[in-house]
């Protein structure tokens, strides 16, 4: 089985970082889609878009947590942290 640091389950900040962005261009995909539906009245489609993003936006702050600790766990052990 071929290991890869840089996946998410590893949890280093490089992969935590790449998941944030993930995350942001999800709700800004779903913030958009939001956009167009209200444009056409489409209320169900707004209410699901709008959900979308807000779940995608949560993702992203949960996300941002785990990276802020292992951050600082990198900076306990002496280690600068990762561009």
């Amino acid at each position: 089985m071929t290991e890869h640091p840089d996946h998410i389950a590893y949890g280093t900040p490089g992969a935590l970082r790449q998941f944030v962005g993930e995350c942001l261009h999800m709700a800004a995909f779903y913030a958009s889609m939001g956009v167009d539906y209200g444009a056409v009245g489409d209320d169900v489609g707004l209410e699901l878009s709008t959900r979308k993003a807000t779940a995608a936006m949560r993702q992203a702050i949960s996300v941002m947590t785990m990276l802020k600790e292992a951050n600082g766990t990198l900076r306990q052990k002496g280690k600068p942290h990762e561009a």
